[in-house]
């Protein structure tokens, strides 16, 4: 039954009560045998238990009812209101109702649940996502199917021509220069073709002035746009330019031992044989030859071996520059005697044959270098100086002091160098083509450059064919002592 039909007939029974005994005290059927101040106490007793009979319904049909309902509610707690389904009004309806909604509440939260499960194991893959991305050096940009940006992972923003705000959203060929733009539409059109990633590399110039090599990757992704993934690639560049060096280096160098030992062979076989067949001679003839042939012969053995000296000595520097050996050991130097003592020295081995014209200034007497290395720049200056000057044009040799450094002066009046020859004049065996019938290996030039490199010091020269040449060194007054190998080494 309905509350509204219950307090209906609450009403009609309070009407009963109330009423009817009026209707009886109107026709004076109760007044007569019931004193009037008792029918009073009656009425009032009717008046109190009705209001009592009223809030009696009230509490137990909607306030008590209510009552479980918000406990209900409050303390989540389903079994409060089971007293109340198996009512017919509106009360059990509600309770029913409020059944429905627990047992709902109960799935809802079994699926929120298994939904906040999911939840964390998503963010838990997305966190290692991002930690294994932001692992990753490489640049990486989305790019739509019309060209423009939509979005970048960029670990370091040093590598970026322009910051994010000002790319994001633009075209490729906004935003990167010619070549690169070209290249990546390359790349998509042979995707499209190939149906596989596309490589590409490029160069850009940074804004700090700095080159750096890219590599760029091209994919489709699983959403129909396109990822490029660009990797950093300048010192793996840079490697293989060194390695590449190295290489030709290196074959070079074997190059140059070939001939190395192809030269040095022929070079010690001539003098070699020269003293062979002289001594053989002398055996043979010694009693027979006047004191002039024998002195003849003695002189020229005495060449052969003068050089296979010099030749050895060129062989053991080579050595010790290739081995890290070759170093600076500086020590005071009077030049005037010092330059004497390797002119009188050259003059004793032939290697001298025209006459000097020698110089040397009072203010550069003294210096603090390393004797042996100026003893073979000077030597061999020397030496190439009379080799390659007729006897009768002199050779001048001049030192002077300019502010810290000495320089040294040997020019002749000799056959001169092709100007074609100057640009390797001081690579190792290198001989010029107008020395064809002059003696010679090939090391003296490159031998004087390497020490000159090694005294800090520098070379330069001028050269006129059939005028003849000048050598210009010039050395610091004072030299430090080294034991650094250097790797630029030109033998």
């Amino acid at each position: 039954m309905k509350i509204q039909y219950k307090f209906l007939v609450l009403f009609v029974v309070a009407f009963v009560i109330t009423i009817v005994p009026n209707l009886f005290l109107l026709n004076n059927e109760i007044v007569e045998w019931l004193p009037i101040y008792l029918w009073t106490y009656i009425s009032i007793a009717r008046f109190v238990l009705l209001i009592g009979l009223f809030f009696l319904a009230i509490h137990f049909w909607v306030i008590k009812p209510l009552n479980q309902i918000a406990h209900s509610l409050a303390q989540q707690d389903p079994d409060s209101v089971d007293a109340l389904i198996h009512r017919k009004d509106e009360i059990g309806k509600i309770g029913i109702l409020l059944q429905h909604f627990f047992s709902q509440r109960k799935e809802l939260d079994a699926v929120l649940k298994e939904n906040s499960k999911a939840l964390e194991s998503v963010a838990f893959s997305e966190a290692k996502s991002r930690s294994l991305l932001n692992a990753i050096p490489d640049l990486m940009f989305r790019i739509s199917l019309t060209g423009n940006i939509t979005d970048y992972h960029v670990p370091d923003p040093t590598e970026l021509l322009l910051p994010p705000d000002k790319f994001m959203g633009k075209q490729v060929e906004e935003i990167m220069p010619s070549q690169v733009a070209t290249a990546y539409r390359k790349a998509i059109l042979d995707l499209e073709k190939e149906h596989k990633s596309q490589l590409f590399e490029y160069t850009l110039h940074m804004p700090d002035g700095s080159q750096r090599a890219y590599e760029a990757m091209v994919s489709a992704t699983e959403i129909g746009d396109y990822l490029i993934i660009i990797r950093n690639i300048t010192i793996r560049k840079e490697a293989e330019i060194e390695i590449s060096r190295m290489l030709l280096k290196q074959k070079e160098l074997n190059q140059l031992k070939s001939h190395f030992i192809s030269l040095v062979s022929h070079e010690f076989r001539t003098p070699i044989s020269a003293i062979s067949s002289n001594v053989q001679l002398l055996a043979r003839y010694e009693e027979k030859w006047s004191h002039d042939k024998k002195a003849e012969v003695l002189r020229r053995m005495k060449e052969s071996i003068s050089k296979m000296i010099t030749l050895l000595e060129e062989v053991s520097l080579i050595s010790k520059d290739q081995t890290g050996a070759l170093t600076v050991h500086p020590e005071e130097i009077h030049l005037n005697e010092f330059v004497n003592n390797v002119i009188v020295d050259l003059r004793k081995s032939s290697e001298l044959p025209v006459q000097l014209e020698l110089q040397i200034d009072q203010g550069a007497d003294d210096i603090y270098s390393d004797k042996e290395l100026l003893r073979q720049i000077l030597s061999h200056l020397l030496s190439n100086a009379g080799k390659f000057s007729p006897q009768e044009k002199p050779v001048r040799v001049t030192v002077t002091r300019n502010n810290n450094h000495i320089e040294m002066i040997v020019s002749d009046q000799g056959i001169g160098i092709p100007d074609r020859d100057l640009e390797h004049l001081f690579q190792p065996f290198h001989r010029c083509s107008n020395s064809e019938g002059f003696p010679g290996t090939g090391l003296g030039m490159s031998i004087v450059k390497r020490c000159v490199d090694l005294l800090k010091g520098s070379i330069r020269l001028d050269s006129k064919v059939n005028e003849g040449t000048t050598f210009r060194v010039s050395i610091p007054l004072r030299t430090t002592k080294t034991t650094d190998y250097e790797q630029d080494s030109d033998y």
